[in-house]
């Protein structure tokens, strides 16, 4: 019974500090006032946490993990259907369902992507979506290199990355309901994989 009591302790925690960071930044948060909001003292906190940074963690940690399991993943599928492919016109430019799962996860963590979107006072955090600009950077060069008779220009890819990823940030963060977000990045995402075909790709 402690346990769950303890797990649940834990995740009133949680909640309030979202609420707190959301409405105030990171800096200006006060643990005190996240620990009244949750009905616990701040002894408790510290039984779960070591401090203001573990609490920050511990809401964006698990989803950012998340999100980066599912771009590992699918990286690796399309390496594998891309290395079949005898020409790009076999190659399937419609990536509507994984654009679907990846703004899905988000929005089942919107406020979690929020926090990490907003968290430059955290300097942890300040790089985050350079982190995953760098994840498609590595990613794209070995799905590039499996295209027969292709090339490719690193250059390119690398603007095509931010590109991808603002283009999801946006969205993300001036569009609250989720199936309106599918919809808008179903397209976008399948209009930035024709363009990176046709940018980034050059005949050998």
């Amino acid at each position: 019974m402690k346990r769950d009591s303890d797990q649940g302790t834990r995740e009133l925690l949680i909640e309030a500090a979202k609420k707190e960071f959301l409405e105030k930044g990171y800096n200006k948060a006060s643990l005190r006032t996240i620990c009244a909001n949750a009905g616990v003292t701040t002894g408790a906190l510290y039984f779960f946490f070591e401090n203001k940074a573990d609490l920050f963690a511990a809401i964006v940690d698990p989803p950012l993990k998340g999100l980066k399991e599912i771009l590992i993943s699918h990286f690796s599928d399309d390496i594998k259907e891309v290395s079949g492919l005898e020409s790009l016109e076999d190659m399937d430019m419609d990536h509507s369902e994984i654009s679907d799962r990846i703004v899905g996860y988000i929005y089942d963590n919107y406020d979690s992507f929020m926090l990490l979107l907003t968290a430059s006072e955290n300097t942890v955090y300040e790089n985050v979506v350079d982190e995953f600009v760098t994840m498609l950077d590595r990613s794209i060069p070995p799905m590039m290199a499996v295209v027969k008779g292709y090339t490719y220009d690193k250059q390119m890819s690398h603007w095509m990355s931010h590109i991808s990823i603002d283009a999801f940030i946006h969205v993300i963060k001036h569009e609250k309901d989720a199936g309106k977000a599918k919809k808008r990045l179903r397209g976008i995402l399948n209009y930035l994989v024709l363009g990176w075909v046709q940018l980034v790709l050059e005949k050998k």
